[in-house]
């Protein structure tokens, strides 16, 4: 082969691996953070919904202290179908694009119904709440409800979600046809089959190299867990799911190294043939 050829070779294999890289990183925003999906099922994992309940309605409770309310008015109130809706809701309209705030209606309807129970119960005179007071009351609560729901930098980011939500799937066309294409070239490019299956071994070698060693240095030194983040329960939504886009990345990698282990043992087998 000539120095020409074995240098066309050598680049057309570095532009593979990069292209199968940019592919596999596309593939797996695709499927975890560009997917509503993924998000939910973390929630399940870690109890997210659960967790968000006993934060704000303790965060209720601080408020319900400063104007009156007893501590008991709290413990029934929130109800974790409510939140799953609400969160769920949420999710959707952000991933359409149609906006990132929390539907506060349910939480005001139950709060205010809650509220007339209370004072039935408690033998409050209706007439003797100030509706200024119940209104600003039930206004801070749904502040609250809103903000503890919130996904930290959800809002910040919504324009460049989208456009990354539309960019990623092409990112992935391309790379994977322009990869097709350098395969094939490496095959119909010589009559010596070994040679070809030589240079993809490199570019799917390189690939799990490049795929592989941040996210093993990520989490051999659980840097996910030093994460400083207020709330338990976006704490735990954030470890599960940067845990899980880790291993899907290197579920991707070890596949790329199952597939070079693969065509060695197949560029080996060529050889033989091509020398014998």
């Amino acid at each position: 082969m000539s120095t020409v050829k074995r240098i066309v070779n050598i680049l057309l294999s570095f532009i593979l691996a990069v292209l199968l890289t940019v592919l596999t990183l596309a593939g797996t925003l695709q499927f975890t953070l560009l997917n509503e999906n993924f998000i939910l099922d973390n929630m399940n994992t870690c109890n997210y919904i659960t967790e968000k309940k006993d934060e704000i309605t303790s965060s209720l409770t601080d408020l319900g202290y400063a104007s009156g309310l007893e501590e008991d008015f709290f413990s029934d109130l929130l109800n974790e179908v409510m939140l799953h809706d609400d969160v769920e809701k949420y999710l959707s309209d952000y991933y359409s694009g149609k906006g990132s705030v929390i539907d506060k209606t349910a939480f005001k309807q139950t709060f205010n119904t809650a509220l007339d129970k209370y004072i039935e119960k408690k033998g409050i005179d209706p007439n003797s709440v100030s509706s200024d007071n119940r209104e600003y009351l039930i206004k801070e609560a749904a502040k609250i409800y809103k903000q503890s729901l919130e996904l930290p930098f959800f809002g910040k980011l919504a324009g460049r979600f989208q456009n990354l939500k539309t960019i990623v799937p092409y990112v992935m066309a391309v790379c994977l046809i322009l990869s097709i294409l350098i395969i094939v070239i490496f095959i119909l490019s010589t009559k010596w089959k070994h040679r070809a299956a030589r240079y993809i071994c490199y570019a799917t070698l390189a690939t799990f190299l490049s795929t592989a060693v941040l996210p093993l240095i990520i989490l051999l030194s659980k840097k996910v867990e030093t994460f400083n983040i207020a709330s338990r329960a976006t704490y735990m939504l954030f470890v599960s799911c940067a845990n899980n886009i880790i291993m899907c990345v290197l579920a991707c990698s070890l596949f790329f190294l199952i597939v070079s282990v693969a065509l060695f043992l197949v560029y080996k087998k060529l050889y033989k043939k091509a020398v014998s």
